[in-house]
């Protein structure tokens, strides 16, 4: 007759249980929180995996993952184009680090290609800040 595998876990754990011996005892013990270890890890797991992922809320720009954070230099780039704002640019960028640095640094850490319209937005902008950090006073503003 065809037992399901309820039948045979049952069977397995009395056997555990009944056998001869202390050990048999404890085998079936370590057995069985084992077993629940795993079983509680598989459906923790699973839970937090697809019923009720991590979803980031306001995060740095400084802690995003290097692809987007070129997205965020290549909007930052295309917003100054629009609106002609260096210090809310240069603000923007001083999130990642020296502006400069970061706007040079995009086209060789930029795993996704950039678009014609962003390089020569990244040029606009990295030119405005080189000419106003030039035509500053030495000892920064007064």
């Amino acid at each position: 007759m065809a037992r399901g595998f309820i039948g045979q876990l049952r069977v397995v754990v009395l056997q555990g249980w009944e056998g001869s011996g202390p050990m048999r005892g404890w085998k079936a013990v370590i057995g069985m929180l084992g077993l629940g270890l795993m079983m509680g890890g598989g459906i923790g797991f699973l839970l937090g995996r697809h019923v009720w992922p991590v979803r980031y809320v306001d995060v740095a720009p400084g802690d995003l993952h290097p692809a987007w954070q070129a997205e965020y230099v290549q909007m930052v780039a295309l917003a100054y184009t629009r609106d002609r704002d260096l210090a809310l640019a240069r603000a923007r960028l001083t999130l990642l680090g020296d502006p400069i640095e970061v706007l040079q640094g995009l086209p060789g850490h930029s795993p996704a290609p950039i678009s014609p319209e962003a390089r020569s937005a990244i040029a606009d902008l990295l030119r405005a800040l080189r000419s106003s950090s030039t035509s500053e006073p030495p000892g920064g503003p007064p």
